[in-house]
């Protein structure tokens, strides 16, 4: 088992969080940002992305998210967050 944490500074442009990486599939993903934000692929938006609530850890399972055939996680918001993110795999 390997564990991973980052943060990102999050705005009104599409930000990669994290990328699935290394021989072992991540499980787990666990986020949380500081103001309400909104996670997805490459093209996210406020309007299509999954919604994350400020100041609320959210457990995101990535079972299967192997390096090559899954893609990066980006975050957006309306305004300005930092997003954190901790990994497990």
């Amino acid at each position: 088992m390997a564990i991973s944490t980052g943060q990102q500074s999050v705005t009104t442009t599409a930000v990669k969080l994290f990328q699935p990486s290394g021989e072992a599939p991540i499980q787990h993903a666990l986020v949380y940002s500081s103001a309400a934000c909104f996670i997805g692929g490459s093209g996210v938006t406020t309007t299509t992305g999954f919604p994350i609530p400020a100041t609320t850890p959210v457990q995101i399972p990535l079972t299967g998210a192997e390096t090559g055939t899954a893609e990066a996680v980006y975050a957006i918001t309306s305004s300005s967050a930092t997003v954190s993110y901790f990994l497990v795999s």
